[in-house]
């Protein structure tokens, strides 16, 4: 009789739990909807997570009370669950602690469940602190091109030596079934899963700056204790769960601001965010949150460093850097060790970051390249000398992203375009172009997402679409000897094609280029870029609706001041299918940074006859 005795015990003891957890309305407090990641939407409410294994309710999706009231029931027994299966009281910690503060069970009628996994695990980790972690944008990975985002847990007892030791927590997207044709689909609509993963930091670290030359911003965060361990806790009921993942809005910096949620429930940062969630948005809205993000440290890139410092060599010193990381013997030539010992070592120490820069990038993504006997003999010149190399600032070329404008923007301008007036409104979702202060962005990169112009012409009346660009991407990393790199562009969205006849045509326009970009200082720093391309232009109003052919670009970026900068750009034309022509396009314009979130832009343009100006105002928001 013993055990139905217990179980009548056990089920009056529930009932009791979840009669005052309905009359407290646990349900709708702050902390429930954090932890399970629910949100409101046009049908009610629904959490983030997609996952069958992170409910305990069959309905518990879409039904917070439901949750609450199995997620109590499951706390009686041993049956295993979540994601990583065990007992309910283990799988899901943060639930368990937060429902037996608020309901203070009594542990004799519900015994607590010892944990030891979480516990051992929990200790592994050793975690004091919290620091997130900004990845710039890397424009050769389309799930990179905003940034990144993550978290380290930074260990009890951590040096500057061994932080690159401590954990990290990364939100990232399972692609590896995925095809390059359904790649942007799948991100887009949510077709690939998303899961937390925990790693230490070294391995993002050479994936992320080794690997991808990408500069590293750390915010260390300002948990108090109790938060900092129910984030712990619940990234403990997070290992395994599965996300739907949306580059555009579910993606990892949405994924760590409710994780934040979850730890501080007080704050309410994804509330911001409803139609897309950029890395660097989501920061510059923590850093505006009173007291929540300390002091900010630059871990600069590998390929950052090796830019910073070749241009401070001599020519003579260039000319030996480009042979030396090819050829460590040079290590011992005459033409480096009569140089000064701080010199040397700095040569030294560039061919090193050359070497290791070269074969991890060239190396498969993942698996550790071979021993390098070439790198251990510049290693062991380098231990011989016992001076510090001679010091070069190594500041990242993507500043901390907080200090930059807005991504979405709002316009209008003044112009005419061949004798006609007209009044422009135009926006963009995000992100950035060429012509915007480099603060917070990559410098000479430009990526502009779903913007659009609309004009009223007096005359005519009404208004009429003048362009519309669905994705464009501009990249003109100057090239030297040591680091070639290529510039290119890709451009996919409506543009005008004006004619002396027609000036008002449209049409699709799905264009590309590849080829090189050069820097020069004087007067002013100047980017001089020039490529090859293709072009094509879908509309009714083509003849056979298209046109295509090759083209070829010349311009040059102009920054006489961080917040001025002047693009002119010529291109030749020479459509040779469907609706043949031939012809020159050409584009000067002018952006002049008046505070961080307004500008005053400058637009002249011409086409084959047709000549346009605009003149405008640009916030961003």
């Amino acid at each position: 009789m013993l055990p139905a005795t217990n179980a009548r015990a056990d089920s009056a003891y529930l009932a009791e739990l979840l009669a005052r957890a309905d009359t407290a309305d646990l349900a709708a407090r702050r902390e429930w909807p954090a932890l399970l990641h629910y949100r409101l939407n046009a049908q009610g409410v629904v959490s983030d997570a997609d996952d069958p294994r992170f409910f305990l309710s069959p309905i518990g999706k879409t039904d917070p009370e439901a949750e609450l009231a199995a997620t109590l029931r499951a706390f009686f027994t041993d049956e295993p669950v979540g994601g990583d299966p065990q007992p309910a009281q283990c799988a899901f910690i943060a639930r368990y602690r937060w429902l037996k503060a608020e309901l203070d069970f009594d542990d004799r009628r519900l015994p607590p469940q010892t944990c030891e996994r979480f516990q051992h695990w929990f200790r592994e980790l050793n975690a004091e602190a919290a620091t997130l972690i900004f990845a710039s944008a890397y424009l050769n990975n389309p799930a990179s091109l905003f940034g990144h985002t993550l978290l380290r847990l930074d260990q009890r007892g951590q040096t500057e030596q061994t932080r690159l030791l401590a954990y990290t927590i990364n939100y990232a997207a399972d692609d590896s079934d995925s095809n390059v044709l359904m790649y942007a689909i799948d991100g887009i609509a949510g077709g690939f899963k998303g899961r937390f993963d925990i790693q230490p930091y070294y391995k993002l670290v050479r994936t992320y700056s080794d690997l991808e030359s990408r500069d590293l911003w750390e915010y260390r965060l300002n948990l108090r204790p109790p938060q900092l361990q129910r984030l712990i806790e619940h990234l403990w009921e997070l290992r395994g769960i599965e996300f739907d993942y949306y580059f555009f809005r579910e993606n990892c910096a949405w994924q760590l601001l409710t994780l934040l949620e979850a730890a501080d429930p007080d704050l309410r940062l994804s509330d911001a965010f409803t139609l897309w969630t950029l890395p660097a948005d989501t920061i510059r809205q923590m850093v505006e949150q009173p007291g929540l993000v300390g002091e900010a440290v630059a871990r600069p890139a590998r390929g950052t460093v090796i830019q910073r410092r070749y241009p401070a060599l001599t020519a003579s010193e260039q000319s030996l850097a480009r042979r030396l990381w090819q050829d460590p013997d040079l290590a011992a030539a005459p033409e480096l060790t009569r140089l000064a010992p701080e010199r040397q070592a700095l040569l030294l120490e560039l061919a090193l970051d050359q070497r290791q820069y070269q074969r991890t990038s060239h190396g498969a993504k993942g698996v550790d390249p071979p021993p390098d006997a070439g790198a251990h003999r510049l290693l062991t010149a380098r231990q011989a000398l016992t001076v510090p190399a001679a010091p070069v600032a190594i500041e990242p070329f993507a500043t901390r992203p907080e200090t930059g404008h807005a991504s979405r923007r709002l316009g209008i301008g003044l112009g005419q375009r061949d004798g006609a007036a007209f009044v422009e409104l135009n926006a963009r979702a995000s992100y950035h172009d060429l012509l915007e202060p480099d603060a917070g962005y990559t410098p000479d990169a430009q990526i502009e997402l779903l913007s659009v112009a609309v004009r009223h012409d007096p005359e005519r009346g009404g208004l009429t679409l003048d362009r519309l660009t669905v994705l464009d991407i501009t990249s003109l990393p100057p090239c030297n000897a040591l680091t070639p790199r290529s510039a290119w562009w890709i451009h996919a969205g409506w543009e005008p094609i004006p004619r002396s006849d027609d000036p008002n045509r449209t049409a699709f326009n799905l264009s590309g280029g590849l080829g090189l970009a050069a820097e020069t200082t004087w007067p002013w720093r100047t980017v001089w870029f020039g490529w090859p391309g293709l072009e094509l232009d879908y509309g009714a109003e083509l003849a056979d609706d298209h046109r295509a052919g090759p083209s070829l670009t010349a311009g040059v970026l102009l920054q006489p001041t961080a917040a001025w900068k002047v693009l002119a750009s010529a291109t030749w034309l020479d459509y040779r299918s469907g609706e043949q022509d031939a012809g020159l396009r050409a584009v000067i314009t002018q952006n002049l940074a008046l505070e961080q979130h307004l500008s005053l832009r400058v637009d002249g343009r011409y086409w084959k006859g047709v000549a346009e100006f605009s003149l405008g105002l640009q916030t961003y928001f």
